[in-house]
C-alpha cells in the first residue's frame, strides 16, 4: 500500500508519475517512481518533481526479469494498482500473445529486475 507520507506527482494530463516523500530523508526530498522504487533524494520540492517528470512513465514499457517457480521468467509491466503489480508473460499485445499473469506486491522489490540489454 501506498504510505501516507508519499505525496503523489501528477503529469499535467493527471496521471500519477509517482510520489514524493519528505520525511524519509529529511531535511531532503525522496523522488519514488510509478513502482513505488525511492530514487535519488533531492534538495529541494522542485528537483524531486524534476526527476520525477524525467522519468516519467516510460520504464513501464520496458522487459524484465522475474523469479517464478524457481526459474527468471521474462515479463513486461501489464498493471500498476496501489497494493500489487501486474507481471505478464506475454511481451507483445498480440491478441495469440496469451501469456500468463505474475503478480508481486507493491512496492516493487528487487526481485523484478530491468532484463539485461
Amino acid at each position: 500500500m501506498i504510505p501516507e507520507t508519499w505525496i503523489p506527482h501528477r503529469r499535467d494530463d493527471g496521471e500519477v508519475v509517482g510520489w514524493i516523500d519528505m520525511t524519509v530523508a529529511e531535511p531532503r526530498f525522496v523522488p519514488i517512481d510509478r513502482l513505488g522504487r525511492a530514487l535519488e533524494p533531492a534538495d529541494d520540492w522542485h528537483e524531486a518533481e524534476e526527476v520525477l517528470d524525467g522519468v516519467g512513465l516510460r520504464f513501464l514499457m520496458d522487459r524484465y526479469v522475474v523469479e517464478d517457480d524457481g526459474h527468471d521468467t521474462v515479463v513486461r509491466i501489464a498493471h500498476v494498482y496501489s497494493d500489487r503489480v501486474v507481471l505478464s508473460t506475454a511481451l507483445t499485445d498480440a491478441i495469440e500473445d496469451v501469456g500468463r499473469e505474475i503478480v508481486v506486491p507493491f512496492p516493487v522489490t528487487d526481485a523484478l529486475r530491468p532484463l539485461p540489454s
